[in-house]
């Protein structure tokens, strides 16, 4: 399965994702969309869900990680 096939999707899933405050509301977010993703016309099989889930909590992930380190402070050493 190619993943650039499904860059909108998951982009939309992120998007979505990103508007919930809370852990619970991202979860939410994605447990819709595997439900959505398996009863589509051309249904997908449950590994090809899992692998669009599992790009979409590694963007998350690197994004929010991103996000922390342009937020630390910066230290400058006064010598």
């Amino acid at each position: 399965m190619k993943l650039q096939d499904w860059e909108l999707t998951i982009q939309q899933i992120i998007e979505a994702s990103n508007n919930e405050p809370k852990e619970s509301g991202k979860y939410k977010v994605l447990t819709e969309w595997r439900s959505k993703l398996a009863k589509t016309e051309r249904p997908l099989q449950p590994f090809q869900i899992d692998e669009i889930v599992r790009e979409v909590r590694k963007r998350l992930t690197n994004s929010s990680q991103q996000s922390n380190r342009n937020a630390q402070p910066q230290f400058v050493s006064a010598t």
